[in-house]
């Protein structure tokens, strides 16, 4: 509690500053008006003001002054422009260039602003889709500053401390509810408001807005699942999700038939063998999956169920296959939607959507990313891992694959650990170091680089590399804390004046 009202002081100190800032200038303006006035009435009375005095002609003072502040501007500018040319091989990027230049290492986060009279680079094709969120009038730039906004130009008038000072007592109060796990629950009433009489979703910010930050009840998590992961469209009304509904099930049926024929053929074909390699894998792993949670104790069946989707699934993507950790994340959609339908479709449009990180090369590119972030919010630590030869951030490749379910405490606080990691979208882009190309900041990056600052001090008294892959395999995730903060990072860097 003393933390938070030293920080609170710390912010009324910064604000009244600024606030006498603005009254010192306001004052400075008044006091060149009221010179310029009493300087015509001299001239207009032949060189004497009001009361009939002589004055000075302080004509030459202004002299000896405009070229004093006309160096000064010059000076500002010249400084500016080289705090430019000399940031302009940082490594953060604000955009990705058709060719990523390989650039040196920072040590430090950097401040980027726009810059109405440089060129927007388009970005590469396959990232195209990221980018449209931008303003089309934000230009990037790469300039160091220490302060944000300190290059921006036109800069809007300051928040009064008022404003300020309710900003920063909801921002705080938002942090702390979260983190403690205090969330409001979501009702029906605000569920249905957000469609329309047809079942249209009419606002999906607001809907985002929830998933983000309301808890919910176990029945509307499992409609609410449905549209997150794609199986039923926002604009989609009633008429059209039961058709998709009918549809869905006739194509999951098919794929499991496709399977199930060829094994029954007991050939030694090709296929046969791959059907029987994805069954023997599978089954190692789905007898060890939730067994403990009731929704597969009260029903053995469940497990067979799972078993059943994980083979269609692998079997109709053979380019990615089957993964140890699949059963892990497919069981999360399994248990929290409870239909087997929207369940496998959920997954198959999650995992299809990230299936890059089902490969060495872009596990080990986000990863990399990871590195790279907490270079910036924590070098010591990073350098205490670099020394430890943990830098690689192998030992958190878990964390990455299965969304943290294994590092919750509970079932419970997995599902909503899931649920908020793909609620926000990717932001922006971090030049690696390692890789020479662009990668985009994800939610659960910042979470990777949150949890190992909360536990910083653990890490630092570490002597080998053992005691970092011991302490992984023990951690568990207690309370909201950590992705609360990891959601402060993630917004400092969305933020950003791109």
């Amino acid at each position: 509690m003393d933390g938070f009202v030293n920080k609170f002081l710390s912010v009324l100190k910064v604000v009244t500053d600024d606030n006498k800032e603005d009254v010192d200038d306001k004052q400075e303006t008044d006091g060149l008006k009221e010179e310029k006035e009493v300087q015509n009435d001299i001239q207009e009375n032949g060189g004497k003001d009001a009361r009939g005095e002589l004055q000075l002609n302080t004509a030459g003072i202004r002299e000896e002054t405009e070229p004093v502040e006309s160096s000064q501007s010059g000076s500002s500018s010249n400084s500016s422009s080289s705090i430019l040319q000399e940031d302009s091989s940082c490594s953060l990027l604000s955009y990705c260039p058709d060719e990523v230049p390989t650039l040196p290492k920072v040590e430090q986060c950097i401040d980027i602003v726009p810059i109405e009279d440089m060129p927007l680079p388009s970005p590469v094709s396959q990232l195209e889709s990221s980018t449209q969120s931008l303003e089309p009038g934000y230009t990037p730039s790469l300039a160091h500053s220490p302060s944000r906004g300190v290059l921006q130009r036109d800069r809007p008038p300051s928040p009064s401390l008022f404003d300020r000072s309710i900003e920063f007592f909801k921002r705080e109060f938002d942090s702390i509810r979260f983190s403690l796990g205090t969330r409001p629950v979501l009702t029906h009433e605000e569920w249905f408001n957000i469609f329309n009489a047809d079942g249209q979703m009419l606002d999906t910010e607001k809907f985002y807005s929830f998933l983000l930050d309301y808890d919910w009840p176990t029945e509307l998590l499992q409609e609410g699942w449905k549209y997150l992961f794609e199986y039923y469209e926002t604009f989609s009304n009633h008429d059209e999700r039961v058709l998709v509904d009918k549809k869905k099930d006739a194509e999951l049926e098919n794929l499991m038939s496709a399977w199930s024929e060829i094994l029954e053929k007991e050939d030694e074909s090709e296929e046969n063998a791959r059907v029987k390699k994805l069954i023997y894998l599978i089954n190692k792993d789905v007898p060890r999956t939730d067994r403990d949670h009731s929704f597969y104790t009260s029903n053995p069946e469940n497990s067979s169920v799972l078993r059943d989707l994980l083979v269609t699934f692998c079997f109709a993507n053979p380019d990615i296959g089957y993964v140890q950790g699949m059963n892990e994340v497919l069981s999360l959609f399994l248990v929290t939607v409870e239909n087997k339908t929207a369940a496998y479709w959920g997954y198959s449009n999650y995992t299809l959507r990230n299936k890059l990180f089902f490969n060495s090369t872009g596990l080990m590119a986000k990863l990399n990313g990871v590195s790279e972030l907490l270079n910036i919010h924590d070098p010591e630590l990073y350098n205490k891992l670099r020394v430890l030869d943990c830098s690689n951030m192998l030992f958190c490749q878990r964390w990455i694959l299965l969304g943290f379910k294994r590092e919750c405490k509970t079932f419970e606080m997995a599902v909503k650990v899931f649920t908020i990691i793909n609620s926000l979208k990717p932001t922006h882009y971090i030049q690696l170091q390692g890789l020479g190309k662009c990668e985009l900041l994800s939610l659960d990056m910042f979470l990777v680089v949150a949890i190992l600052i909360s536990s910083r001090n653990t890490l630092l008294s570490f002597t080998d590399q053992t005691d970092v892959y011991q302490w992984t395999g023990k951690l568990k995730l207690s309370d909201m804390s950590a992705i609360s903060h990891a959601r402060q990072m993630y917004d400092e860097w969305a933020n950003r004046n791109w």
